[in-house]
């Protein structure tokens, strides 16, 4: 189910990897390495359960990406499920471990039907929320939240830095937007920031991006060191860990909420009524979310670079520290060492509630 709860400031936090459910059509067909999903964005909704106080909206879906990628190309070829970097219903793991049993693997009639009954309602959703917002604000910000394990062999051989930040080489967002979210992790003991380099942005970050329109997206992921216990099953979260982390987004995104209205008024004013005459369409059908303007020309991958011939160049040095000059180019900076437990602390975050619906069932027809 796709669970919305709307805010009215400028900020749309999408959680596309959060999900857990799977449904028993599907489950029933995994294999042990499957069933765990050890891939997930365990636990985030607890990290941005702050959001309430930004009045910002959140989106996410209660289905697993083991189902199917909200972040991926939905016009990526069935032939693609074992590449991890682009499967859009992953036959693997993010390091090539099979997740099916043997000839389990969904085909392309049962990939149809899981973009109509999960992808294409979350991408609708989205595109109803982006245009509510750019009807009363100048310029909107979709934060596309992610997080996977820290060391993943053959994607995160180097580690993960703490947060990694993806503008698709700059080209979806106004760099001093760009410089705001980085700015706000400079200089805070424990943390590591890489830009474009671990990630560019998914499908969502590159499709959605379009700052021209005053639609600004950026791909946000956390390592899970940063707020679990364990990266792996149970996926525990450490209350100390997440505590100091949510204080330091909190500050982040509320940065970003006022990076929207200090900029020229006449050009937010300019951008508003542009907005407001071409809305973005929130009846198209999933097929059609990659026939959105894509100007960047490069494959919509959320996962770290690696070295697949699809894939972007990785970072040579990841745990380097990212630092923004004042003419908006990546200055690299010597790491700092990651001790979560050292950031500052932060009082309870307040809960928002999540409002449950009706689950569809899925079924499969080969």
């Amino acid at each position: 189910m796709i669970l919305v709860e709307e805010g009215q400031s400028p900020l749309i936090v999408c959680l596309p990897h959060s999900g857990t459910d799977i449904p028993n059509a599907v489950e029933k067909r995994l294999n042990a390495t499957g069933r765990l999903q050890a891939d997930l964005a365990w636990r985030l909704e607890r990290v941005f359960d702050f959001h309430g106080e930004l009045n910002a909206t959140v989106l996410r879906s209660s289905i697993s990406r083991y189902v199917i990628d909200l972040d991926r190309d939905p016009k990526t070829p069935v032939s693609a499920a074992h590449d991890p970097a682009r499967a859009l219903c992953p036959a693997t793991t993010l390091d090539g471990k099979r997740i099916y049993q043997e000839g389990e693997e969904p085909g392309p009639t049962e990939i149809e039907q899981r973009s109509l009954l999960f992808y294409a309602p979350f991408h609708k959703a989205l595109r109803h929320q982006i245009d509510r917002l750019l009807r009363s604000h100048g310029k909107v910000i979709v934060l596309d939240c992610q997080s996977m394990r820290s060391h993943i062999k053959g994607v995160t051989d180097n580690g993960l830095p703490i947060v990694s930040i993806g503008t698709a080489g700059g080209t979806s967002c106004d760099p001093d937007l760009r410089n705001v979210l980085v700015g706000s992790f400079k200089g805070l003991e424990g943390f590591t920031v890489s830009v474009d380099e671990q990630i560019r942005g998914g499908f969502i970050t590159q499709t959605f991006g379009r700052p021209e329109r005053g639609l600004h997206a950026m791909t946000l992921l956390l390592a899970q060191r940063s707020y679990l216990r364990h990266e792996s099953p149970p996926f525990e979260p450490d209350k100390a860990r997440m505590a100091r982390l949510k204080v330091v987004l909190q500050d982040a995104l509320t940065r970003l909420v006022d990076w929207t209205s200090v900029s020229d008024g006449s050009i937010g004013s300019q951008n508003q009524n542009q907005n407001q005459n071409q809305p973005l369409p929130v009846d198209a059908p999933a097929q059609d979310v990659a026939e959105a303007e894509d100007p960047h020309g490069i494959s919509a991958s959320d996962e770290p670079v690696t070295a697949a011939p699809a894939a972007e160049s990785a970072s040579e040095t990841p745990e380097d520290l990212a630092q923004i000059s004042a003419d908006g180019a990546p200055e690299k900076a010597a790491a700092i060492p990651v001790d979560p437990k050292s950031l500052p602390k932060v009082s309870s975050a307040q809960t928002s509630k999540v409002e449950d619906g009706p689950v569809t069932p899925l079924l499969v027809a080969e």
